[in-house]
This record gives C-alpha cells, structure tokens and sequence, in this order.
C-alpha cells in the first residue's frame, strides 16, 4: 500500500493542483503500474521512427501504457469505420509525438487517450472517476492495467483557507490490485489500524472509515457525486 498525506500551504499551488486534477481527474502520476506490468510497448522498439518512440521504449512506465491502451484497440475499431480508426489514431500519436522526449507530457496524452478508449468500449467501472460532496473534497479513482489509483483532497476548512489563504489541503493517495475491488465498492486500508470503506448505490459513493483513523480522514467521510472538483479560488470569490 501507498500511504501519502500533504499539506499544501500556498493558496496559488492550491488553484493549480486542482485545476490539474480537473482536467485528467486522478490521474496523478503513479509509477506503479511499471512495476506491476513488465509489457512491451505494442510497436517494434528495433525500428524507432521518432525521439518519442525512442522515449516509450527505455520507459518501463510508457512501455506498460503503450502496452495498455493497444488492449482496448480491438474493441474500439468495432465501433468505428476503418477511416475513423485511422483519424484518431494519427491524430493521438501526432499529439503524442508533439511532447518529444518529455516522459511527463507523454504519460499525460496516454493517460487521457487510454480514459477515453475504455469509456468508449464500457470499460470502466460505475466507481471509476471523479467524486466530489458538499464540503469540496474529492476523490479520484482509476484503473490501469491490474491496478486501481485511489487520489483524494479536500480543504481543512474552507471558511479559513478563504479569510487568510493559508489553510492546508489534506491529500491522500494510494493504489490497490483489481481483486480488492468488489461489485459494489472496496474496503482500502491506510495502515494497520486505518481503512476506508466505499460502497457505490444509486450512483452515490458513500465512503466510512474505521475506528482506528485519526481526525483529518474524516474530512473525506460521507457521500459523494460524480464530478469534477471545485476551484477554491472561485469558491471564495463568490462568498
């Protein structure tokens, strides 16, 4: 298990990481999956045409997404004509090749490529993507290949991070293999004494914790809705 909590006290790197977590949802870079999946990439790495194929193949991390997103091609050409397939596809690797040899840049155009592909073939699972409650925290949960990111923030108290600017937002991350995950949720433990419980109905995720958690979990307690996390600066203009 990957147990991670953080405290971000500058108002501005606040906006931006959230502002980042709404444009790919979760997917916060988790190198993991490289670990997990010793694939090759889905092209021959002996004839490279670009610096950015070249990149792919010396990463365990790409090689394993590469690897990844070729998994779902099969079903994605079921439900496009032969010119539509092709369209996309030069248009993805066109986009990817745009990043060159930044690895950051090409795990991001992977990462959204392979979201969109699975939601395209039903793939992805109702407890899958972004979850926000009331009190503008929110969870991100994503699969890729045989395991599962987990990915959640919330502000300590938004009353105070808007009067001062200077309140911490709580960030948790983790992951866990797709046999943890249940039909109806999962039950994650952040250490020896601490679990979370999620449990998904009627398209509400519903998240308790167990007795030996401590304060701050339960800013991330209760019910939730899919979508994507609020910015707190916008937030505290409008109060």
């Amino acid at each position: 298990m990957v147990d991670s909590m953080r405290r971000f006290q500058n108002k501005t790197t606040i906006s931006t990481f959230i502002a980042f977590c709404a444009l790919f949802s979760v997917f916060l870079c988790d190198k993991s999956l490289a670990n997990e999946h010793k694939a090759r990439p889905s092209f021959d790495c002996g004839s490279i045409i670009s610096i950015t194929q070249t990149v792919i193949c010396e990463s365990p991390t790409l090689s394993a997404l590469d690897f990844e997103l070729s998994t779902f091609i099969d079903g994605l050409r079921q439900l496009l004509t032969r010119t539509q397939y092709l369209v996309e596809a030069r248009t993805f690797v066109a986009k990817r090749d745009q990043c060159v040899d930044n690895i950051d840049c090409i795990e991001k155009v992977y990462e959204s490529r392979i979201w969109r592909v699975r939601s395209r073939v039903g793939d992805v699972s109702p407890i899958e993507g972004s979850w926000v409650n009331d009190t503008y925290a929110n969870i991100n949960i994503v699969k890729l290949g045989s395991t599962y990111r987990l990915n959640g923030f919330s502000p300590e108290s938004i009353e105070r991070y808007c009067s001062d600017g200077q309140d911490a937002t709580i960030w948790r991350s983790g992951h866990f293999d797709i046999w943890d995950m249940k039909k109806d949720g999962f039950t994650y433990s952040w250490n020896n004494e601490c679990e979370w419980t999620f449990l998904i109905s009627n398209e509400q995720l519903a998240i308790s914790a167990s007795r030996g958690c401590i304060e701050t979990d339960e800013l991330f307690l209760g019910s939730y809705r899919k979508g994507e996390p609020s910015d707190l600066e916008y937030v505290c203009f409008d109060r």
